[in-house]
């Protein structure tokens, strides 16, 4: 696993990251000329609270400690933004295949739990610029010798957590007939711990979730092995796409976090800037 590690700095992440910013732009081309009309189009008097969605099982990231509190990356990051836009963010944790549904339907305010930038989702939710950047991996066992080709072509066992990127591809590899299954599961830990009991052959992993998880588990980092590359993807914080305001001022937020040390210092703090 060692041998094959991306090492994925802040230079690399911040230049990925304004590439990744012309898609973000593509997607939301025109959503400026509407009429705002959304809960959070123009800037609320008083007190504001902000209902955050997350993955509870997603670090590190987001995730729910064992004394019930919520910590991660992104609850740092919304902290600060919510500081910086002066709203109090609730966060809340959320079953990852349905959170965008409510996001949409008004159970929560935004989604910040590495959701990735696609123009699936960017059709029905809105999201930020990008504040941070991965590759999606694919892993397997270290003792299997077959190449990616060959194991998709014979019935091979894909674990994804439901309604991530990675379950998105595999829906399409079966479109495109590949011999393969899908082992749907609950969080990325279970997608590894599929791979790891062998209920799957194959796992596809963001590289944000699967180095820092390995990091602390050297047991598994030699028992498992990367064998596919699928590309650089991007996080960015959804809202609903009439949430000017309070897209536009998360937006600035995280620009002004990237221009000084709190980006940084978030990257070190949870072991991301590897």
């Amino acid at each position: 696993m060692a041998s094959t590690k991306m090492v994925l700095g802040i230079s690399l992440i911040l230049v990925a990251i304004v590439v990744l910013t012309a898609f973000f732009i593509y997607t939301q081309a025109g959503s400026s000329s509407k009429v705002p009309s959304g809960k959070f189009s123009e800037k609320p008097s008083g007190n504001v609270t902000v209902i955050v969605g997350l993955d509870p099982n997603y670090p590190p990231f987001t995730f729910v400690t064992s004394n019930g509190t919520v910590e991660g990356f992104d609850v740092d990051l919304m902290t600060y933004i919510g500081n910086y836009c002066g709203f109090t963010p609730v966060f809340k944790p959320w079953d990852w295949a349905t959170i965008v549904t409510a996001l949409m339907n008004g159970d929560i305010d935004v989604i910040a739990s590495g959701m990735t930038i696609t123009a699936e989702r960017s059709s029905k939710i809105a999201f930020s610029i990008p504040y941070y950047s991965y590759r999606l991996l694919v892993v397997t066992k270290a003792s299997e010798n077959r190449s990616l080709s060959e194991l998709l072509e014979t019935g091979s066992r894909i674990a994804v957590e439901t309604g991530s990127d990675a379950d998105r591809i595999v829906e399409s590899w079966l479109n495109k007939g590949y011999k393969i299954s899908k082992v749907p599961v609950e969080s990325y830990p279970a997608v590894i711990d599929a791979l790891a009991t062998n209920r799957a052959d194959l796992a596809i992993l963001d590289s944000a979730f699967l180095y820092p998880y390995l990091d602390s588990r050297p047991e598994l980092r030699s028992a498992l092995k990367i064998i596919g590359d699928l590309g650089v993807r991007a996080y960015g914080i959804a809202t609903r796409p009439d949430d000017y305001w309070l897209r536009n001022c998360i937006n600035r937020a995280i620009e002004e976090a990237m221009s000084s040390t709190v980006y940084s210092d978030l990257l070190s703090k949870w072991g991301l800037n590897q």
